[in-house]
């Protein structure tokens, strides 16, 4: 009985390792790092990151923001085996301009709802590694704490409004355009 339970032991710990093996590691932002919505460089922008790898690409997906990372996985354009995905741990010493190191995003526990905007500009899902600095943080910046199975795509997917302070000047220039010439 007991050298039944040892092989079983070791066969659990050997499928462990080989996913564990399987799982590409995730890669350091540069100078270079691109969101792949907004082809925008993400040093650039305060908040977590995302970042994807998939099955026969040799590079990650890199995402501006948590909530596009996971969007982007409910999309139906996406066609690839997701082999890893990583999020930004804003527990511990991170900060918004200096998010903490990588995090498998489905270990992550998320503030979705908080007053903190991701960075492009729209709200953000903020990951953490445990639970205390996740409560911590939605005492402060408000939002619930979710599981990454809890995140749907009514989440991910929804619209956004976004104010701006030059609405009317963009859409007194719109007016304009359509009317140059002297045609109404």
């Amino acid at each position: 009985m007991i050298r039944a339970l040892a092989i079983l032991a070791c066969l659990v710990l050997a499928a462990c390792k080989e996913e564990l093996a399987d799982r590409p590691q995730p890669v350091a932002l540069t100078g270079e790092s691109v969101g792949h919505y907004c082809q925008m460089e993400l040093l650039d922008h305060a908040g977590p990151k995302g970042q994807i790898h998939l099955d026969g690409m040799p590079a990650p997906l890199f995402f501006s923001q948590v909530k596009d990372a996971i969007a982007y996985l409910h999309m139906p354009e996406q066609s690839h085996a997701v082999r890893a995905i990583y999020v930004q741990d804003m527990g511990g010493t991170a900060t918004w301009e200096a998010p903490g190191g990588w995090i498998v995003a489905e270990d992550a526990i998320y503030v979705v709802g908080s007053d903190r905007m991701g960075g492009m500009g729209a709200p953000e899902f903020v990951p953490f590694s445990t639970a205390e600095d996740a409560k911590a943080f939605a005492q402060m910046h408000g939002g619930e704490l979710r599981d990454f199975d809890r995140i749907g795509v009514a989440d991910t997917l929804a619209p956004v409004s976004v104010e701006t302070e030059n609405d009317d000047d963009v859409a007194a220039r719109l007016h304009a355009l359509r009317h140059k010439g002297g045609s109404e």
